[in-house]
């Protein structure tokens, strides 16, 4: 692979086409936040890329300013599981009820995942009442999703998809795409293609962590390269406008430390809640939009890192023995950016069998199963899926009761007694 197809510097805003993109946070170079390494690839050259958050100073976008190709993201070694999380399964289920008690769309009718991964959604869609279809680039998730009996388009998506399934099974009155129109490289192509495959009457759900959040909360591990925009309201509005869609209401959710639920439609078709009005009201309230508010994004992150690092040390000094429980991507973000490694953690524990075995991109601490947490019985366990700490602490409660700690690290490294 020649070096430009790597990935590219953005010069522009992803959404709005904008020039004036400002720097709002610099992370660093960072390996693929989901590139795990075998064994046999310890000895190897690794990848790093630039990883800064930036604003548009005429959307209000958040988003990165390099793109890695999405085949180096996506189809080679990409091993994220929506169905890990019994809390995060029950969400997704929640979601599929929640839309069809909401609209009351003819039984039968036909529902499209874009980025379905393993099905979770599509399984929920399917218990009420739909007809699913899922669309995910990630051939080992889409297989398992397949063989589960969830039909799923092993592509990206885009124009050209949307018609194959136009033709093939006619429109949709639910398109949905939970953690993944953010991540969308060709962001123009797929908008289009769900504005074609979209009946006049359906309604198009995303979901997607929350840029005012991640900044109140310093979430910034919330940011890698899957990851292109922080979405929030005001500039979905804009850019939605572009195609003659409408977003007409919002909530908001707990899960993943903060997300957004945006319903749009086509122009006109669905009354515009008040819920709009009073999320732009917030956002100017908060500051989401001003320079001066996200410079102190900046200067918490480093302080996280700072508190981070120092908790850390003192216990090592103590001779503590510490480990991680659950390797998200995000994990790799707070591990390689405070330069956490195998000399501060002796492994990290994790559930999914896609990823045992394993070492985390960039820190090369290796991976293994929960069950090696009660045999060890460190002194420490760092929560790096900390939006899930709860139900985590919980499946590993007997760790507590024998005197082990958990600590969660964000927004700050907190011991939890």
């Amino acid at each position: 692979m020649s070096l430009q197809n790597f990935g590219h510097t953005a010069t522009t805003c992803h959404m709005c086409s904008s020039t004036k993109l400002s720097l709002v946070l610099d992370l660093g170079v960072q390996p693929h936040s989901d590139d795990f390494l075998d064994t046999a690839r310890l000895n190897e050259v690794e990848l790093f890329f630039p990883l800064r958050l930036v604003s548009c100073e005429d959307c209000g976008l958040l988003q990165i300013d390099y793109f890695v190709n999405p085949d180096i993201l996506y189809r080679t070694n990409y091993v994220y599981e929506s169905s890990i999380t019994a809390s995060g399964v029950a969400h997704y289920k929640q979601m599929a009820t929640d839309i069809s008690e909401k609209f009351h769309f003819l039984q039968g009718s036909l529902s499209v995942d874009i980025g379905s991964n393993v099905g979770v959604l599509l399984q929920g869609f399917k218990e009420v009442g739909f007809s699913v279809l899922g669309v995910d680039p990630a051939e080992k998730v889409a297989t398992k999703a397949n063989n589960a009996g969830l039909e799923t388009i092993v592509d990206f998506f885009s124009s050209e998809i949307a018609k194959k399934i136009i033709l093939e099974k006619g429109k949709a009155k639910v398109v949905t795409g939970t953690n993944v129109y953010a991540h969308l490289h060709d962001i123009d192509s797929a908008t289009i293609g769900i504005k074609e495959l979209l009946d006049e009457d359906g309604v198009l759900v995303i979901e997607a962590p929350y840029a005012l959040d991640m900044i109140e909360n310093v979430e910034y591990d919330t940011i890698y390269h899957q990851h292109i925009g922080y979405l929030s309201v005001r500039p979905m509005i804009a850019y939605l406008s572009k195609f003659n869609l409408e977003l007409f209401a919002v909530e908001f959710k707990k899960i993943h430390g903060g997300t957004a639920r945006y319903y749009i439609g086509h122009m006109g078709k669905h009354e515009i809640s008040q819920s709009i009005g009073d999320s732009l009201e917030a956002e100017d309230s908060f500051g989401l939009y001003d320079a001066s508010r996200l410079q102190k994004f900046a200067s918490d992150v480093y302080e996280q890192r700072v508190q981070m690092v120092e908790m850390l040390n003192g216990l090592k000094a103590e001779g503590k023995k510490i480990v991680g429980i659950s390797a998200p991507a995000k994990g790799n973000t707070l591990l390689n950016f405070c330069g956490i490694d195998n000399y501060y953690f002796d492994f990290i524990t994790e559930k999914s069998t896609f990823k045992q075995g394993l070492y985390t991109p960039g820190t090369r601490i290796p991976i293994v199963t929960d069950e090696q947490l009660l045999e060890v019985q460190p002194d420490y366990a760092v929560i790096l899926a900390w939006n899930f700490a709860e139900e985590i602490m919980k499946n590993l409660a007997v760790f507590k009761e024998r005197g082990g700690k958990f600590i969660i690290p964000i927004p700050y490294p907190a011991i939890i007694k």
